[in-house]
């Protein structure tokens, strides 16, 4: 449930405060092991560090954050994982200056079909982009290279509008590793969750989640990467099929939420933003959701003792996003929406306090960070909603980020038109751009390895002594 009005605005109080101060695309086997092991010559990585930008203004008073947020409807936009309260300040002094279009546009991350080798994002004021691909060769280039992915980032970011100079724009992508892996053509090859879940030693699958994770952090931050949708959260069944299979960490959740704090802590260790995945918990569906629309069939006290100590673990691991997966979960929701669309799940259950049960006793997680919806072009979503429909209505469920929709152009579109007839309070639009540019105040600290990083000598021996220790 939402913090109430009167105690939200005192929490803003305090806290501003401080102001003053998939879809699988490769498919690699959990045993395969890169061919060839590099030299084990070291090449600096942080020798050559630049940062984004930040916008040099200085942060509103308190006393301002504070009357402008309770005018936005943003008294419940907290400090979480990177995000701090001078972060949450800015963003709410600069969408006081949005109009509602430029609102909607700046929730929405667009699919890099629709974005890339164009001025799309800068036309519409898009969050930014995901960059997907086939079989590593990522949309916008020719071969997929470092060099190639990263001039893609580039031209992206150099649509972003002078007056949001500090907020980077959102340049996501599905890194998990092994089955899902985007990044492949001279990046350094890692072993995915299920591999790294088959250690038999709980404390070194830790220490090689959290190492392998934050290499392939580095090697995002370089090309530009500033987001990745992983790890996945997904507790498998212990018998049975899942759709998820060798992308989760495994069947124990106790060795899962680890195992998913160990990877939140990497990825984020060198500023990128790490995101669990899929709420409320895929790992027991068959069915694959890019297709139909299953259901989960667990009550809360399942639901409870498995499916969410992941997702509890990576947020007191300080992770920044949540993605929710487009699933019935009917222990919660017995309407027809899928999860991503249901304020029960997204509003009350993701974000509820933990110590108040909902009505069949599942307990809430307490997340404060961004939500975002997963891909608005997947069946369950395309086979039943408009695009436009579709968007204000996961944004109305508690979303912050829109992810994918057909046409963000359409999509907007939706936004505005609901904010008009009162589908969509125009309060909920603010507090989730108000999240969305607090999530890219914070990246603006990122700290950007040199480019020759990526699948450096030192990273492969590094990668190689990680593989040594899978079974």
């Amino acid at each position: 449930m939402r913090q109430p009005a009167r105690f939200a605005a005192l929490t803003v109080v305090a806290l501003l405060a401080l102001v003053a101060c998939g879809s699988p695309d490769i498919d690699r086997s959990a045993a395969t092991r890169p061919s060839t092991v590099a030299s084990t010559t070291v090449e600096s990585s942080s020798a050559d560090l630049s940062t984004l930008s930040v916008a040099s203004s200085a942060p509103p008073s308190v006393d301002q954050s504070l009357a402008q947020a309770t005018a936005l409807g943003a008294q419940a936009v907290v400090p979480w994982g990177p995000v701090t309260a001078d972060d949450i300040a800015r963003a709410v002094a600069l969408v006081t200056t949005l109009s509602t279009p430029q609102k909607a546009g700046a929730v929405i991350v667009a699919s890099s079909g629709e974005v890339v080798d164009n001025t799309v994002v800068g036309e519409l004021g898009l969050a930014g982009a995901n960059l997907l691909g086939t079989k590593g060769v990522v949309n916008g280039t020719s071969n997929g290279t470092p060099a190639e992915v990263a001039a893609v980032t580039a031209a992206l970011q150099a649509q972003l509008p002078a007056a949001q100079a500090g907020f980077p724009l959102l340049i996501a992508t599905d890194q998990e590793a092994g089955t899902v892996t985007r990044l492949v053509n001279g990046f350094t090859e890692l072993p995915g969750q299920g591999a790294l879940g088959s250690i038999d030693d709980l404390a070194t699958a830790a220490d090689l989640t959290r190492q392998a994770t934050t290499l392939a952090a580095a090697e995002m931050a370089a090309v530009g990467i500033n987001l990745d949708f992983a790890p996945v959260s997904d507790v498998l069944p212990v018998s049975g099929s899942s759709a998820i299979g060798d992308r989760s960490y495994g069947s124990d959740p106790d060795r899962v939420a680890a195992l998913v704090a160990a990877a939140v802590t990497g990825y984020q260790s060198r500023g990128v933003a790490a995101t669990v995945k899929h709420f409320p918990g895929l790992g027991e569906v068959a069915a694959d959701s890019h297709l139909v629309l299953s259901t989960v069939k667990a009550d809360c006290v399942a639901w409870n003792g498995r499916a969410s100590a992941p997702v509890r673990a990576g947020i007191a691991a300080g992770v920044t996003l949540v993605m929710t997966g487009h699933v019935l979960f009917p222990a919660v929701d017995t309407g027809p929406e899928p999860s991503s669309l249901s304020s029960l799940v997204v509003t009350q259950l993701l974000r509820g306090d933990p110590a108040v049960p909902l009505a069949g006793g599942c307990s809430p997680t307490g997340f404060r960070g961004v939500s975002v919806s997963d891909s608005l072009v997947m069946a369950p979503i395309v086979e039943s909603y408009s695009t436009g429909e579709a968007a204000w209505r996961a944004l109305a469920a508690g979303q912050d980020i829109v992810l994918m929709p057909a046409s963000s152009s359409d999509a907007i579109a939706g936004i505005v038109g609901a904010v008009g007839n009162g589908q969509l309070a125009e309060t909920r639009l603010n507090e989730a751009a108000v999240r969305v540019f607090a999530l890219r105040s914070s990246l603006s600290r990122l700290q950007r390895p040199a480019l020759d990083t990526v699948g450096s000598a030192d990273h492969q021996a590094q990668a190689a002594a990680i593989w040594a220790r899978i079974p």
